[in-house]
């Protein structure tokens, strides 16, 4: 067989093996991180002082809301939640709140409010910052980010 006819065999071989479904696996393995957005090529969102982040619904899978966060005049950070199947709007709400304040530190505070919802504020003297929602592979989970 020639180089050029090998080529082309592995290329649909490949081809073939990416179009195929993996079954078992939870509902985040399907995204590959190579496949992510890489964050600094990304255009900067607009930051604000106040974020609000509202969580609708129960999960209907395990999965991940990933977000990324931008503090001007620093490199964007990525903060990833995991979620399980059957968590509840308010449970997932007090997870991503743990997980954005850990990655956030004491220079911006994140609250839960009315359950569902997380307001993030700077503190004083703190610079603006922007938060964005990457990926939510978690069914039924629906996510809104908006300045507040």
């Amino acid at each position: 067989m020639n180089p050029q006819a090998i080529r082309n065999t592995l290329a649909v071989v490949l081809v073939t093996l990416c179009a195929l479904p993996a079954p078992d696996a939870p509902a985040y393995a399907q995204f590959a991180p190579l496949l992510m957005p890489n964050a600094n090529q990304a255009p900067r969102p607009e930051p604000a002082d106040r974020w609000r982040l509202e969580f609708h619904d129960a999960a209907d899978s395990d999965g991940i809301i990933s977000f990324r966060l931008w503090v001007q005049e620093e490199s964007p950070m990525h903060v990833d939640v995991p979620i399980r199947k059957g968590e509840s709007d308010s449970e997932i709400a007090r997870a991503a709140r743990d997980a954005l304040a850990t990655r956030l530190g004491e220079r911006y505070a994140a609250v839960v409010v009315g359950g569902e919802d997380i307001v993030i504020t700077a503190q004083r003297g703190s610079p603006r910052f922007t938060v964005e929602l990457l990926r939510d592979t978690a069914r039924d989970v629906d996510v809104d980010v908006d300045r507040d």
